[in-house]
């Protein structure tokens, strides 16, 4: 008797995956709906509205080709804006990564005689469930010259006042650790999932070698540690590129034109100057500066993400 080879009926299979598909593309759809109608529609009409004289308000409007791009530098104040954006975004980035590195850090280690973790976690966090108007206000209270929370400390302390929200360069100072404390949370988050990911057989392993800890960290957690880094310090800078509310209930622009930020300039061309073509040409000038820097940025994390 011949040997005969049982074979499986393939259509069969072929049915169940072209199921699991289609069950599959109906699950996103909703998803692919909602994206391209409050995302890609509303992008692609700003792009339209920056090649227009649109006042926002008529519905008659004109093509201007490239005149809203070429006077995006002979905006009032254009220097101002763009290093007050520039020097925001970095301040916060550097400023927010560094701090909840540190902080996920003192979180992770276990111990005796130390708070509560899960509480110390949460109250880490709380500033990230607070809207940017609400946080905003609570840090121009802080820092008022007269009864701000910050001034009676220092003169407690037998220190003289500061005027944190009309003094130039300070007061960009104070905008970015109010928006640092929001930040902070959530690379917090970040960092732990990472931290708690590595294996503590490497720390093992290293400490029976004689690797001090300022070495495991050096050697075992930054490497380790690269693709979280990676990701908290693209979206912190987007962040810090997009912001709006909280910088702006903090300082309201002042000293001068000093901290008023792109977005903001964006929004009083749009709904204050009624030059909404002016004011989306700003907004895609924005748009492909974060990009840019972005794109720089993934490329560089991710080539030192390779090496490790």
């Amino acid at each position: 008797m011949k040997n005969a080879t049982l074979t499986l009926p393939k259509r069969r299979g072929n049915a169940l995956e072209r199921g699991k598909n289609r069950a599959g593309m109906l699950f996103i759809l909703p998803s692919v709906i909602l994206c391209a109608m409050f995302m890609l529609w509303p992008l692609t009409e700003v792009v339209r509205y920056s090649f227009t004289d649109w006042n926002g308000v008529n519905a008659e409007y004109n093509y201007v080709a490239l005149k809203n791009y070429m006077e995006i530098s002979k905006i009032d104040g254009f220097n101002e804006m763009m290093i007050a954006t520039i020097t925001f975004a970095i301040g916060t980035t550097i400023l927010t990564v560094v701090i909840s590195f540190i902080t996920a850090l003192a979180l992770d280690k276990k111990g005796k005689g130390r708070i509560n973790r899960g509480l110390m976690r949460s109250l880490w966090f709380l500033p990230a469930l607070l809207s940017g108007t609400v946080v905003g206000m609570l840090w121009r209270i802080m820092y008022n010259f007269n009864n701000g929370m910050i001034n009676k400390v220092l003169v407690s302390m037998g220190l003289e006042k500061i005027n944190w929200l009309e003094t130039r360069g300070l007061t960009n100072i104070a905008v970015i650790v109010g928006s640092t404390w929001v930040q902070i949370g959530m690379c917090v988050i970040v960092f732990m999932a990472g931290l708690q990911s590595i294996p503590q057989e490497l720390y093992e392993a290293a400490a029976i070698d004689g690797a001090v800890p300022r070495q495991q960290l050096w050697h075992i957690t930054l490497p380790m540690m690269a693709s979280s880094i990676t990701i908290n310090v693209i979206t912190t800078t987007i962040a810090g590129f997009k912001a709006y509310e909280l910088p702006y209930n903090i300082s309201k622009g002042m000293p001068g034109k000093s901290t008023l930020l792109m977005t903001q300039r964006i929004f009083f061309f749009g709904f204050q100057d009624f030059d909404y073509g002016l004011g989306s040409a700003l907004s895609v000038f924005l748009l492909l500066i974060i990009a840019a820097i972005s794109l720089i940025q993934l490329i560089y994390l991710k080539k030192r993400e390779d090496i490790y």
